[in-house]
């Protein structure tokens, strides 16, 4: 007993301090309200941003190479000459400096619809990346979202059957006084006592985590967050065909998307690649200038000039027949890939169908659980009344019905999060779906 005594003043100024810094009295943040402050705040979104210029600068690089180009060079030096000649030497120093300016314009190469394409196919490429990234965040916001909603619900559980047991192991203490019930009740009612409040020492600690983590995408601090209505109905799974599931996937999943743009960029590349022994056809235009007027024999000497010039290559090594073979086989590479990720998802989404359609089913077993565990908690609270059943068998009784409200919790933010997250895998989460949760969500009253 007095070891017990001393756990509990031990663990009381930690569990004050945990209910202090998991409580805050500012007004519920929705999700949708989440996420919006997530695509200010979190380095994940900032990152996808500056990731999408980048990669959407390739493309403006490889249109570039189409387009003509202009270089302007120039020099200056200084030279000390001796010449000698048959009528005598001479000696000299001067400066001199020159100045060019060229235009280039492409007028012909093979692979001129390759790059064209290839530009084309960066920007595709960028647009896909950024859509998955968007997607990744909304699933990471409701996946924190919905973890502080738990943890609520989990604390608000072990608060309960704390408060519980506490009244049990007082009423039990008090008819041990007057002999009713034997030492051994005591005990017992004494550990699940002690047992509560390390759980609701767990539950706060999981609560301030879970806040945490949402802090840290949001960077709102430890708001108030709203909780699920006890009754309320889900909508249904639409469609409820797990082949249009898997059909919206495989035409709108981001994944797919970039690994069907890889495998044109490859194949692209491997257009590129074969013309690379080609010949290169330029339309070259120049003006310059060169100065060695202050040499004796210097000159001043403008020049402009405009034509073409051709480039065959010969031989090169072998580089150019190893650069096409290193496309193709890159090309086969991207294209089995595509094959690969195209099964994956396609599994990945009938995994989250059935999950989704699962949970639906389990909400409901585990609200009938309930339902049972409540209606045997009362019976076994009129057993215990009315002497004929004992302390432990009512702890026991209220312990399942505390495990049914657990199990029934996280089911339905479970069933939740399998919603999203075959939406996800479908390539159709938004933030309007975000709009329509927070709909089933009941918010406190303003103060």
């Amino acid at each position: 007993m007095t070891c017990a005594l001393r756990s509990k003043r031990t663990l009381a100024p930690l569990l004050g301090l945990l209910a202090a810094a998991a409580l805050t009295p500012a007004s519920a943040m929705s999700l949708s309200e989440a996420y919006e402050r997530a695509a200010e705040h979190d380095p994940y979104v900032a990152a996808s941003r500056a990731q999408y210029e980048a990669d959407r600068e390739q493309g403006r690089q490889e249109f570039g190479s189409l387009l003509p180009s202009v270089t302007l060079g120039g020099s200056y030096y200084y030279a000390d000459t001796e010449l000698e000649a048959a009528f005598g030497q001479s000696q000299d120093d001067y400066e001199g400096w020159s100045a060019q300016v060229e235009l280039r314009q492409p007028l012909f190469r093979l692979d001129w619809f390759a790059r064209r394409d290839r530009s084309r196919l960066f920007d595709s490429r960028a647009d896909a990346a950024l859509r998955e990234r968007e997607l990744a965040t909304l699933f990471r916001v409701a996946e924190r979202y919905f973890g502080v909603l738990l943890a609520q619900d989990e604390l608000t559980q072990a608060e309960a059957e704390a408060e519980a047991v506490r009244e049990s192991l007082e009423d039990t203490r008090k008819r041990y006084e007057v002999e009713l019930v034997p030492g051994t009740d005591l005990k017992e009612a004494q550990a699940r006592d002690d047992l509560a409040q390390a759980r609701l020492l767990s539950a706060r600690t999981g609560l301030i985590t879970a806040q945490d983590a949402l802090e840290e995408i949001t960077g709102s601090g430890h708001v108030a967050l709203p909780a699920l209505d006890d009754d309320l109905a889900f909508p249904p799974l639409a469609p409820a065909n797990v082949d249009e599931w898997v059909a919206a996937a495989r035409e709108q999943s981001p994944s797919i998307a970039l690994a069907r743009h890889a495998a044109l960029i490859a194949g692209a590349d491997r257009r590129s690649a074969r013309s690379s022994a080609s010949p290169v056809l330029d339309l070259v235009a120049s003006a310059g200038r060169v100065d060695s007027s202050e040499y004796e024999l210097g000159q001043l000497q403008d020049d402009a000039r405009v034509g073409v010039e051709l480039s065959v290559p010969i031989y090169a090594g072998g580089i150019n027949a190893a650069r096409l073979r290193q496309a193709e086989a890159s090309e086969r590479a991207a294209q089995a890939e595509l094959t690969r990720v195209t099964l994956e998802v396609e599994r990945l989404t009938r995994q989250s169908y059935r999950q989704a359609s699962t949970a639906y089913f389990e909400v409901d077993a585990y609200q009938r659980s309930l339902e049972s565990a409540l209606a045997a908690e009362a019976a076994t609270r009129a057993g215990y009344d009315a002497g004929t059943r004992t302390i432990t068998d009512v702890l026991d009784a209220k312990s399942r019905v505390v495990q049914a409200r657990r199990e029934l919790n996280s089911t339905r933010y479970n069933l939740l999060l399998k919603l999203l997250e075959l939406r996800q895998r479908a390539g159709e989460l938004s933030a309007a779906d975000f709009d329509q949760i927070d709909t089933l969500l009941r918010y406190p009253p303003a103060p």
